[in-house]
């Protein structure tokens, strides 16, 4: 897994998190308070529609089972940008994970890992 955080100084973000290798696996990208207010993710290695998402949690999420507050589908072979006006709360933290099915019971990662770039407000 390659996940790294790093200050970006734009007026809508104040931190950049990007992970290389996104999949079934959920990864905490923020713990605490924050907004989302954009995200772009890479689909372009995979032939199927895959599914991102986005948990308020610091621990404890079993993809598959644990309900996500948000999900957006990234058709097949492409990449997608996602910008929120007003970004989506979050009160505990912001975990997130890629299924090639919706819903909360998708639980199979995509053939190839995805690349995933999120910018947090705190």
């Amino acid at each position: 897994m390659a996940v790294s955080a790093k200050t970006v100084p734009v007026p809508f973000a104040e931190k950049q998190t990007v992970d290389t290798a996104a999949s079934a696996t959920v990864q905490y990208a923020h713990s605490g308070a924050a907004k989302l207010s954009g995200w772009l993710v890479d689909n372009t290695a995979n032939g199927a529609k895959s599914y991102i998402k986005f948990y308020d949690a610091t621990g404890s999420v079993t993809v598959g089972t644990t309900a996500p507050i948000a999900l957006f589908m990234i058709p097949a072979s492409t990449s997608r940008m996602f910008s929120m006006p007003g970004g989506i709360s979050f009160s505990t933290g912001i975990a997130y994970a890629v299924t090639t099915a919706g819903g909360t019971a998708g639980n199979t990662g995509p053939g190839t890992a995805l690349t995933v770039r999120l910018l947090i407000s705190l």
